[in-house]
């Protein structure tokens, strides 16, 4: 019953977009504009890579792909990379606290946490880590041009983790010299202080940042206070030559460091201590694109990344407090070749991973420096089997240093119905790797892990309306055999049995004049039981979820109203959550001074809705959840010279 009621929701969407086709003409993707709109607005010629590896026209790719653009980052003054993908409709963030436990933050994308995290292309994802816990690292979000969020499975070409989907940072090259100040206070004791230099001559072109942020404690919507305290600092720095007219060298470096502490309100009235980490990453790139023809082009990388974790908690079974310390290294190779062969686009690949995973829980090694490789090799080919119609078909051999060897392959095939829609309809297939950490840890850990595998069948439909309307839509099914989970009781890591998924998401967004336009997002999940767990992910993510966007933009003014609502998130256990649906409203404001001057506002959870994102899964007991921030602001000045 409940899966015809999807499927009839699902034809009511299509039906709807095809009927507006009809009745309009011409115009847009989501956050199109016309012809006749701004240089800087989210254009239906927008460019994306991240579907297919390889550029294809936004309204064109054959994938679920929301775009967040340099100017939507600016015009919503977002201070970090979970406040942006927070607005994406279909992505869920589940937050422990402000500050503090950055490797428990987790983001779902049509129900999975399993998420790849790419920079420029260049996989961020390490043995035993939720991509999440690495946003943290990459302050800089004025150097973004723009963030590609690709829904569904992608595991053809991008591998293990890309079950959910896959979320693509590209960085702009400098435009002309300029050093840029920047200071900001908030609530909360909320501090941030920042320096950029970028620039570019001779075919050299640089930017570097170092950020500063300082927070404490905060109290929720109740007015309750909640111990929390960071004090991060973040550099990023880029470099790059063009050595010739087809060929370009780029290296990056990304630090962050921290230490804070933080403790939910239910352990402070338990009269437990406060909890403290440390968390230290460091990760160095390097990039060479090669444009050997017209028709041919390369890609190689190189990277390494440090990733140090520790915490010392305290709880009701350990009054004395606990030591977790865990670190992982890796080396990553990578090398795509593309070749326009007629009416084929062939894409071939090679990349190779190595893991070097410690662990130590309280003083002993559970894990001593445990490596794991990966090797891959990936093929696929985009065939312009008609002008309006294109069959892409690729193949993924992963070979394992624990679990074997396993092929993943994937087809999608596209159609314009029109110049302004186009439909697919996809299939893929996935394969995960149990990580040191799930296999070894103590108490958690699973020798007896087996790997997860699944497929995924998705449908969408996106059409451009002309006068910057533009509506897309999307299915999704999937099925998971010895889905990896842990037990809710011991948290020891299981295989907890088969599990179904599906859902469908509409997106929706509207120009009304040269000032305003605004946007609508809607997705509903559904993540069915196991043999071994309850229904949607033990309640964690919201069945159905909603984000409502509103923008404002004059020659010096703009503004941005952003509403997110999570319906139907219980949790596992009744009163697992202080509230089962909420809305969290976000204003932000700019105000250009002068050429070079800039103040902005930035209001979060003006409402000051009372709600949370985490609970305490093992007990599950009311009150045993992790309250967000009340209503809160912040104030800055950015000066540019």
């Amino acid at each position: 019953m409940k899966k015809r009621g999807a499927e009839k929701r699902l034809r009511m969407a299509v039906a709807a977009a095809l009927t507006l086709g009809v009745l309009s003409t011409g115009g847009g993707h989501v956050f199109a504009a016309d012809t006749t709109g701004s240089a800087d607005e989210h254009a239906l010629g927008e460019t994306v890579v991240t579907a297919t590896r390889t550029p294809n026209k936004e309204l064109k790719a054959d994938a679920n792909i929301t775009v967040i653009t340099g100017r939507d980052i600016e015009r919503r003054h977002y201070t970090d990379l979970t406040q942006a993908l927070r607005d994406v409709p279909g992505v869920t963030v589940n937050q422990y606290a402000p500050a503090g436990y950055n490797n428990s933050t987790k983001f779902y994308i049509n129900g999975s946490e399993d998420v790849v995290l790419l920079i420029d292309g260049v996989r961020q994802n390490y043995a035993g880590g939720f991509a999440a816990s690495l946003t943290s690292a990459l302050k800089d979000l004025s150097g973004i041009e723009r963030i590609e969020v690709l829904h569904g499975s992608a595991s053809t070409l991008y591998g293990s983790d890309a079950k959910g989907g896959v979320i693509n940072i590209i960085t702009k090259k400098a435009q002309g010299m300029k050093t840029t100040l920047g200071i900001g206070y908030g609530s909360y004791s909320r501090q941030l202080y920042s320096v950029a230099n970028e620039g570019g001559a001779n075919g050299w072109d640089w930017r570097v940042k170092y950020q500063k942020d300082k927070s404490g404690d905060f109290k929720d919507a109740h007015g309750d206070e909640t111990p929390s305290e960071l004090n991060a600092d973040t550099i990023n720095a880029h470099v790059g030559k063009q050595l010739s007219k087809a060929s370009y060298l780029g290296i990056d470096f990304r630090s962050y460091k921290d230490s804070d502490r933080y403790q939910a309100l239910y352990e402070k009235r338990q009269g437990l201590h406060i909890n403290r980490g440390n968390y230290d990453h460091f990760d160095g790139s390097l990039i060479w694109n090669v444009q050997i023809n017209d028709t041919t082009k390369n890609q190689m990388s190189v990277s390494r990344s440090k990733y140090d974790y520790d915490i010392f908690t305290y709880g009701t079974w350990t009054p004395l407090g606990s030591l977790y310390e865990f670190d992982v290294q890796t080396w990553r190779f990578s090398d795509q070749f593309d070749k326009q062969l007629g009416d084929h686009l062939l894409t071939a690949g090679f990349e190779f991973t190595k893991d070097d995973t410690t662990i130590k829980n309280g003083g002993s090694v559970s894990i001593d420096d445990r490596t794991l490789l990966n090797r891959s090799f990936y093929l696929q080919d985009q065939w312009g089997i008609l002008p309006s119609l294109k069959l892409t078909a690729g193949i993924r051999h992963d070979s394992n240093s624990a679990f074997g060897s396993h092929n993943s392959p994937s087809v999608s095939l596209g159609y314009d119905i029109d110049p302004m829609t186009h439909a697919y309809v996809s299939y893929s297939e996935y394969f995960i790797t149990p990580t040191p950490n799930q296999l070894y840890a103590p108490i958690y850990g699973n020798a007896n892990l087996k790997p997860e595998s699944g497929n995924t069948k998705e449908i969408g439909i996106a059409r451009d309306f002309g006068r910057g309307l533009s509506l897309t839509a999307s299915y999704f099914k999937r099925h998971s055999k010895n889905r990896i989970g842990y037990h809710p009781v011991t948290y020891q890591n299981i295989n907890v049995g088969d599990e179904d998924a599906h859902g469908w998401s509409l997106q929706l967004a509207k120009r009304m004049d040269s000032h305003w336009r605004t946007r609508l997002g809607y997705t509903l999940t559904h993540i069915g039981k196991t043999e071994q767990r309850g229904v949607n992910v033990d309640g964690y993510l919201p069945k159905d979820q909603w984000n409502i966007g509103l923008d404002y933009r004059n020659r010096d003014f703009d503004s941005s109203l952003l509403a997110r609502g999570m319906i139907g998130r219980p949790g596992p256990v009744n009163g697992a959550f202080p509230i089962d649906n909420y809305w969290v409203v976000d204003l932000a404001m700019n105000y250009q001074i002068a050429d070079a001057t800039k103040i902005y506002l930035k209001a979060n959870n003006i409402f000051n809705q009372f709600y949370a994102e985490h609970s305490n899964v093992k007990y599950g007991a009311p009150g045993q959840w992790w309250t967000a921030p009340g209503r809160n602001f912040m104030i800055g000045i950015e000066q540019s010279f």
